[in-house]
């Protein structure tokens, strides 16, 4: 196991982990999608989104990234009284069906939040299904906690958790 910085070499292997996660989740309700637009811009240099991932003999088998626009969930954070400008989000979290339950995904998650640190945020934030019980353990082992339940983008019921920095 190997943990990168995905650059734009890796934008295939991306989109072949989403395209599979999506295929062969076992509730299509846990995972938001990367669109080819949030491909896209995962790799323009803008530096808005910042991906890492788990290689295994070569092959992508884990994804997790730090989205520094979290103004889809502005709403949600002011209600908590958390300023969305010091926020980023840990989000785009995915794992080959042969990799699950080997702890890569708190692995990447640490990792981010190293990153977030030295980046100079002062809160990150994620979401999961309520009833993703490997994402939610997951978040709750990296230090986050639940702060609420919600709807994203208004079809997607979420746990929101938080840490601060």
């Amino acid at each position: 196991m190997q943990i990168e910085r995905l650059t734009e070499e890796y934008k295939q292997a991306l989109i072949e982990i989403n395209r599979i996660t999506v295929d062969q989740l076992s509730n299509a309700s846990y995972y938001i999608p990367f669109t080819e637009k949030e491909v896209e811009a995962s790799f323009d240099g803008s530096g808005k989104v910042i991906l890492y991932g788990i290689m295994d003999d070569g092959r992508l088998a884990a994804v997790s990234g730090l989205f520094f626009d979290v103004s889809d969930l502005s709403g949600e954070l002011a209600s908590l009284g958390i300023n969305s400008a010091e926020t980023v989000e840990i989000g785009g979290c995915m794992t080959l069906p042969d990799y699950r339950n080997k702890g890569y995904m708190l692995a990447l998650n640490k990792e981010l939040l190293q990153v977030a640190r030295q980046k100079g945020c002062t809160y990150v934030v994620a979401t999961a299904h309520p009833d993703n019980s490997a994402s939610n353990r997951s978040l709750g082992n990296a230090g986050m906690e639940r702060l609420k339940v919600f709807y994203r983008k208004g079809d997607y019921l979420r746990n929101l958790y938080g840490m601060k920095l």
